[in-house]
């Protein structure tokens, strides 16, 4: 096994850890409602973004193992901008939502279920990008 190998398993490796959590978060928004529910969620939101760094670190050495050629390719420049704008969607807006319902239980979560639900489709949709590399978007 090469490196590229071993780095591409552990790339696989932080997708997993990073959408499994994701999936389930929009279920478990009712813990936010009491104090060990927050500290459970809390919990999974570090491990979502600690994958997440890992996810795009990884990348980015995958792709300097491959001298940067996929950023030629539009499903690598699609997937890349998917990645980017979620996340960065989700630090400036999602992450302030959350706040305001941990401090506020009488809000409604439902606006942070359906951006979650967005985020899970979003990432499925790059998950797919990444293995069937569309050459529709070559």
């Amino acid at each position: 096994m090469n490196t590229y190998q071993l780095l591409l398993i552990l790339h696989v490796a932080a997708a997993i850890a990073f959408v499994g959590p994701l999936m389930l978060a929009p279920r478990l928004l009712h813990l936010l409602r009491n104090d060990a529910g927050r500290a459970t969620l809390h919990m999974l939101h570090q491990q979502i973004g600690i994958a997440g760094w890992v996810l795009l670190i990884g990348g980015l050495v995958l792709l300097y193992q491959q001298q940067w050629a996929w950023l030629q390719t539009g499903w690598m420049r699609l997937s890349l901008a998917l990645f980017i704008g979620t996340q960065a969607i989700d630090h400036f807006w999602a992450d302030r939502e959350e706040q305001k319902i941990e401090s506020d239980t009488t809000l409604s979560n439902a606006t942070l279920k359906a951006w979650l639900l967005v985020k899970v489709t979003v990432f499925l949709a790059i998950s797919a990008l990444m293995v069937s590399k569309p050459t529709l978007f070559a």
